[in-house]
């Protein structure tokens, strides 16, 4: 509500002061941050006073004015998240996510150190190898083939994991989301959901819905919008068909676990919340009475636990693990990361004020160790 609320305020302002040509709003507004966007109040703008003659240079400058006023307060609706960011989720947008998977005893790993190329290398760290020369959002293995999408063009490829006999599978527009299930390779792009057979003989769109998080588990389809008139997350059968909207509201990230969905709360502090995937039962998860905020918005589940980052001890970010059935909450490291990624015995943390670095734990709760340096290969 408050973010609704903030929306009609700026657009409010922004009308009222192109009309009376009131060029030291922008300054008001942005005086205003410190309090938040829900504080700026309309009075801020003036009543509109006699119409004057504009001379060329005064045109200019109020022209000029308007153009900064409107690109500032667009970036403020950004920040503030009035405005989403095209995509949500932290695993398809650069920077704060990084793809990674292990695979036949090699880590593979999109390489932000050389523009998002995909490597590969031993589990120790060694024997680092480029795999594609081609900047990529987001890839899967099966089979020992990878899939992966271009960044660039949105085009998808699939290579084998020593990067031989790369081709291009489909010339779409896929956004950063991509899925294996069966037979069959899910993926979002601007204008819906395909699914194409993995060996690119056939594709057919399931979905209208432009959706910025996807993912298969069982039989169905889950993924969320944060498009007007379709926010929400879904669910829908393999086809497309089905399709049950379970949350009125846009989910960042999510995971499906058993019978449950769980996704921190971008409208409540990116607290853990769980719903049933029929929808039928939804709450905020507690640890011993109290919220779990998951810190950046990131998190895994592996064996019934889930991993995520958290400040609640002595205000320092700590990587923690829950248990989903006793809510018992264990301390691992103290580490900030945008990507956490658990396999049966490592956990893997990525962020990037890290530059590049990787780091690695032990699902046993070992000493953190850097495997992958900020040092140009």
């Amino acid at each position: 509500m408050k973010r609704r609320i903030a929306e009609k305020k700026i657009l409010s302002m922004l009308s009222t002061a192109v009309d009376n040509l009131e060029v030291d709003v922008w300054d008001k507004i942005v005086n205003s941050r410190k309090n938040g966007l829900e504080e700026i109040d309309s009075s801020y703008i003036e009543s509109p006073k006699q119409t004057k003659m504009l001379v060329p240079g005064r045109i200019a400058s109020i022209a000029v004015a308007c153009v900064f006023m409107i690109v500032g307060i667009y970036a403020i609706l950004n920040i503030s998240g009035i405005i989403p960011i095209k995509n949500l989720n932290p695993n398809m947008y650069s920077g704060p996510f990084l793809a990674i998977s292990e695979y036949d005893n090699r880590l593979f790993f999109q390489n932000f150190k050389d523009g998002r190329k995909l490597y590969s290398m031993d589990l120790d760290g060694n024997n680092i190898l480029k795999i594609s020369n081609e900047s990529i959002s987001n890839f899967i293995i099966y089979n020992d083939d990878i899939y992966c999408i271009n960044s660039d063009n949105g085009k998808i490829a699939v290579l084998k994991t020593d990067g031989t006999h790369e081709k291009v599978l489909e010339n779409t527009n896929a956004n950063g989301n991509i899925a294996f299930f069966g037979d069959w390779i899910f993926y979002t792009a601007n204008d819906g959901i395909y699914r194409i057979k993995s060996d690119g003989s056939y594709k057919e769109k399931i979905s209208d819905v432009f959706a910025h998080t996807l993912c298969v588990y069982g039989e169905n389809v889950y993924f969320s919008s944060s498009n007007e008139n379709q926010e929400g997350l879904y669910k829908a059968g393999l086809d497309g068909k089905n399709v049950v909207r379970i949350y009125d509201k846009a989910v960042s990230s999510f995971s499906v676990y058993e019978n449950n969905i769980y996704f921190s709360n971008i409208y409540d502090n990116y607290c853990l919340y769980g719903i049933t995937t029929d929808g039928s039962k939804i709450e905020k998860l507690k640890s011993n009475g109290k919220d779990i905020l998951i810190s950046t918005g990131a998190f895994d589940i592996f064996n019934g636990e889930i991993y995520f980052i958290n400040e609640s001890f002595e205000n320092t970010s700590y990587l923690v693990k829950m248990d989903l059935d006793t809510a018992n909450l264990t301390k691992l490291a103290e580490i900030e990361a945008t990507t956490i990624k658990v396999f049966e015995k490592n956990i893997y943390l990525y962020h990037p004020s890290y530059n590049g670095r990787l780091y690695r734990l032990s699902t046993y709760g070992n000493s953190l160790e850097e495997i992958l340096s900020n040092k140009k290969e």
